[in-house]
């Protein structure tokens, strides 16, 4: 059965020392690089010795964001950026070089979970063959508030992922090769991210390498082929990890949802 940690893309981390002038650094843990970033940070210092905060959403959904210096615990500006929308959030006291970091989470804060009435479309194709390896809570990895209510299917290599749900794709992220259970995998891992009409999203992780057919800001209906089946990140197998997700406003959550099989039996959870 696959073993990882929490992949929900939940967290992002962007430290960025001020230079003198303007610098465009991703909302990860230090790799300019990193395919699954959020946004973007970029910190201006000014004439007067204050630091400017721009920030860039670099998903095709809102993301919230917060921006803070922890040389002074009091300057902390939150905001939730729309797709793909810069903004300048904040100013900040203080001499020298001191780092300003940028908190990503995808979604809007959320107060009230949409309830996922409506059965979610099976996410693989008719007549291939799969198995149910962990369900809501499964003990291997689905203990967190960000995995609890997910679905693991093992299926085989390069079988198509397809759309259980119609909204527009906010994140794809298929650049990442290795798969294994090794601690450097738990934060690469390939994904499509879809966002819902009513600001659920749907998350398709451990897609492989290369194999994504939508774009970030297409539109998609439920059946359409995203990506196919992987074993990219933390996974130690070839298998797709299915959750929806909102952002509470201070961590992802994974909502209870139904999910009708080919036999026509119910998967996941009533609701």
């Amino acid at each position: 059965m696959p073993r990882r940690r929490a992949i929900a893309t939940a967290l992002l981390l962007a430290v960025a020392a001020a230079p003198s002038s303007t610098a465009a650094l991703p909302a990860t843990a230090g790799n300019a690089h990193d395919a699954t970033a959020l946004a973007d940070l970029s910190v201006e210092r000014r004439a007067d010795g204050r630091r400017a905060a721009l920030v860039s959403n670099r998903l095709a959904g809102p993301i919230h964001v917060r921006v803070h210096d922890p040389a002074r615990p009091r300057d902390v500006i939150d905001a939730t950026l729309e797709a793909g929308e810069t903004r300048a959030i904040g100013r900040f006291d203080g001499v020298g070089l001191a780092d300003l970091r940028l908190l990503a989470r995808p979604g809007a804060p959320t107060l009230l979970a949409p309830a996922q009435r409506a059965p979610y479309a099976f996410p693989l194709p008719p007549g291939s063959a799969w198995r149910l390896t962990q369900g809501f809570g499964g003990r291997a990895s689905h203990r967190d508030a960000a995995n609890f209510h997910a679905l693991d299917f093992a299926a085989a290599q390069g079988t198509p992922v397809r759309a259980a749900r119609a909204g527009t794709v906010m994140q794809v992220v298929d650049s990442y090769r290795e798969g294994g259970t090794d601690d450097a995998l738990k934060d690469r891992m390939n994904l499509v991210r879809v966002l819902h009409a009513d600001g659920s999203m749907g998350l398709y992780a451990h897609v492989a390498t290369g194999s994504a057919r939508v774009r970030v800001g297409d539109t998609v209906a439920a059946g359409d082929v995203l990506a196919a089946v992987g074993s990219v990140g933390w996974s130690s197998a070839p298998h797709l990890h299915f959750s929806v997700q909102i952002n509470d406003g201070r961590e992802l959550l994974t909502l209870p949802f139904r999910m009708t099989a080919p036999d026509g039996s119910t998967l996941g959870d009533g609701v």
